[in-house]
C-alpha cells in the first residue's frame, strides 16, 4: 500500500514539473511602438489554424498585417513574425511546441517558444489557439513567460476566459 501511494506522489510531482511551459523575450516596448504594420512569413508546414490565431490576435489588437508566403524575406520597416507548430497525439491531438519570433530593421527583436511535454498532465489539453494567443501576449510584451505559464496550468475554472 505505502509503495502505491508513493508511486503516486513520484508520477504526480514529475507530471507537475512537466506542464506546458512558455519561454522567450518579448520585444522592446519602443519597437512595437514604432509601427503597427506586420508582416506574417506563412509556415506551409504547420497547420492552418496556428497562423489563424495569429491573424486573429493581430486584428484583436488593431495591427495593419499582410500575410506572405513561406520563404518570403523580411520589409525592413515592418515588424515581421515567423512561426513554427508542431502537434502530438496522445488520447487527443495537441499543440506539442511552438516558437514565434518576431524581427524589425533586419534583427530579431522577440522570440517565444512553447513545450508541452507528452506526460501524464492533462494541461498539454488546451486548445491550441489559446495556446498562440498567450505566445503573442509574451511576444509583444503583455504577460511574462511566467505568467503564462501559470495561466495554462491553472484549473480550467481560473483561466483568463479566453
Amino acid at each position: 500500500m505505502r509503495w502505491g501511494v508513493a508511486a503516486l506522489l513520484v508520477v504526480l510531482m514529475v507530471s507537475g514539473c512537466a506542464a506546458p511551459r512558455y519561454s522567450g523575450t518579448a520585444s522592446e516596448p519602443s519597437v512595437t511602438r514604432v509601427t503597427k504594420e506586420v508582416v506574417v512569413i506563412r509556415d506551409d508546414a504547420t497547420k492552418r489554424g496556428f497562423l489563424e490565431a495569429i491573424e486573429h490576435w493581430l486584428a484583436e489588437h488593431q495591427y495593419d498585417y499582410t500575410v506572405a508566403p513561406d520563404g518570403s524575406k523580411h520589409d525592413l520597416d515592418k515588424l515581421t513574425i515567423e512561426y513554427v507548430g508542431y502537434w502530438k497525439w496522445d488520447l487527443a491531438i495537441y499543440l506539442s511546441r511552438a516558437e514565434i519570433e518576431m524581427f524589425h530593421g533586419g534583427q530579431r527583436v522577440g522570440r517565444v517558444n512553447y513545450r508541452a511535454p507528452n506526460t501524464l498532465n492533462t494541461n498539454k489539453f488546451g486548445t491550441g489557439s489559446d495556446r498562440v494567443a498567450y505566445m503573442m501576449d509574451v511576444l509583444f510584451g503583455k504577460m511574462t513567460p511566467e505568467e503564462a505559464t501559470e495561466v495554462v496550468n491553472a484549473p480550467e475554472d481560473e483561466e483568463l476566459g479566453r
